[in-house]
C-alpha cells in the first residue's frame, strides 16, 4: 500500500510539472464555444472524460442560448454518447459527440462530429488516472450576403449598401477541417472527500480555418478543471470547483460551488442540487451563474442562467445566457467486460 501511495505522489508531482510547463510554453488564440454547466457536458470538457462515470453507458445533451437581447442570439447544442468497458482493474471508454453552434447576423454555422476514446488505469486503491484522445470533422458555413464591408459604406446616405462592390475577390462560404484533441483526468471513489481534476489540449493540429483562403490557424486551447466532492453529512454534500481556459490572449475562469441533498429513502428522486459560480477573465468580470437541478430515474437535469455583469450589461439589460443540460446513465450491476471479470468501478 505504501508503494502505491508513493507511486501516486510521484506521478501527481510529475503531472503538476507538466501542467506548469504547458501553461508557460503554449500560445493560444480566440475563444471556443463553452457551457456554464461544464460539469454536465463531459465530452466537450475533456476527451479523457469518455467513459468516466459510474454506469455502463451515458447519453448527454446540452443547450445554450446567449445574448438574446443583443441582436441575433448565439445558440449552441451538443449531443454525446459514451460507453465504458472493463479491462481487468482498468477501463476503456469510447464515445461520440456532435456540436452545433450558430451565431451572428451572418448566421455563422459550425457543425462538428467526432469520436473519442480514453483509457483509465488504477494507480492506487480507488485512484484512477486516464488519458483521452478525440478527433472531429468540422464544417463551417455562413451567409455572405448578410455581411457588409468598408467599401460598401455609402457616404451620401450614411448607410451600408450591399449592392456596392465589396472588393473581396477570393472567398469560401463553406470550409471543413479535422480537429484533434487530447487530455488527462484524475478521479477517486474513496472516502467522503473525493477530489477530481483534469487538463485538456484542443486543436493540437492547429487546423486552417479561413473563409478568405488565407493561412489563418485555429490556435490551441488549454482547459483545466478541478474540484472536490465533500460529504457534510449522510445526506448533504458540497462540491467547490474551478475551470480555467486559455486561448492565446483570451482567458476564462469559472469559480463556484454546488451543494446538494441526497434522498436515500425515496425511489423516484435521488438528489436535488443548486449552485452558484462566477465567470471572469480576471481583468474583466463577465457573469454570475446560478444553477439548479435534480437527479431522478437515472436522469440528471440541470438548468442555469448567466446574469451579465460585464460592460455589455447596459445593452443586454444584464441578460446573459440560459442553459439546460440532460444526462442519462444506464446503471447496471456490471460494466461490459473485455477480458477477465473484476470488481465494478
Amino acid at each position: 500500500m505504501s508503494n502505491k501511495k508513493s507511486n501516486l505522489h510521484k506521478f501527481l508531482k510529475i503531472l503538476a510539472i507538466i501542467v506548469v510547463f504547458i501553461l508557460c510554453a503554449i500560445k493560444i488564440n480566440a475563444q471556443d464555444i463553452h457551457f456554464s454547466q461544464y460539469k454536465y457536458s463531459p465530452l466537450s470538457l475533456n476527451p479523457a472524460n469518455t467513459g468516466n462515470f459510474d454506469g455502463n453507458w451515458r447519453f448527454s445533451n446540452n443547450y445554450r442560448k446567449q445574448w438574446s437581447n443583443v441582436g441575433i442570439p448565439y445558440q449552441t447544442v451538443s449531443v454525446g454518447f459514451d460507453k465504458a468497458f472493463k479491462i481487468k482493474s482498468n477501463f476503456l471508454g469510447l464515445g461520440v459527440l456532435f456540436v452545433n453552434d450558430r451565431s451572428g447576423s451572418a448566421f455563422l454555422n459550425i457543425n462538428k462530429i467526432g469520436l473519442s476514446s480514453s483509457y483509465f488505469i488504477k494507480i492506487a486503491n480507488g485512484h484512477y488516472l486516464g488519458i483521452g484522445l478525440s478527433g472531429a470533422y468540422a464544417l463551417q458555413a455562413y451567409d455572405f450576403n448578410e455581411l457588409s464591408f468598408p467599401s460598401q459604406f455609402n457616404t451620401n446616405t450614411g448607410l451600408f449598401d450591399n449592392t456596392l462592390p465589396n472588393n473581396i475577390s477570393q472567398r469560401d462560404e463553406n470550409i471543413s477541417y479535422v480537429d484533434l484533441n487530447t487530455g488527462v483526468q484524475y478521479r477517486t471513489n474513496q472516502g467522503n472527500k473525493k477530489p477530481y481534476g483534469g487538463i485538456a489540449l484542443f486543436h493540437l493540429n492547429m487546423p486552417k480555418v479561413s473563409f478568405l483562403q488565407e493561412d489563418n490557424r485555429l490556435n490551441m486551447r488549454i482547459a483545466g478543471n478541478a474540484g472536490i466532492n465533500m460529504m457534510l453529512s449522510e445526506n448533504m454534500y458540497i462540491d467547490p470547483h474551478i475551470l480555467f481556459m486559455y486561448q492565446k490572449a483570451a482567458s476564462d475562469y469559472v469559480i463556484g460551488a454546488e451543494a446538494g441533498y441526497l434522498f436515500h429513502s425515496l425511489s423516484f428522486i435521488d438528489k436535488l442540487f443548486a449552485g452558484v459560480a462566477f465567470r471572469t477573465a480576471l481583468t474583466n468580470y463577465d457573469a454570475l451563474i446560478v444553477s439548479g437541478g435534480a437527479e431522478l430515474y437515472n436522469f440528471v437535469i440541470g438548468v442555469s442562467y448567466d446574469v451579465n455583469v460585464s460592460r455589455l450589461a447596459t445593452v443586454s439589460n444584464m441578460r446573459g445566457a440560459f442553459e439546460i443540460s440532460l444526462i442519462y446513465k444506464n446503471i447496471t450491476k456490471t460494466i461490459d467486460q473485455i477480458s477477465l471479470p473484476c470488481d465494478r468501478y
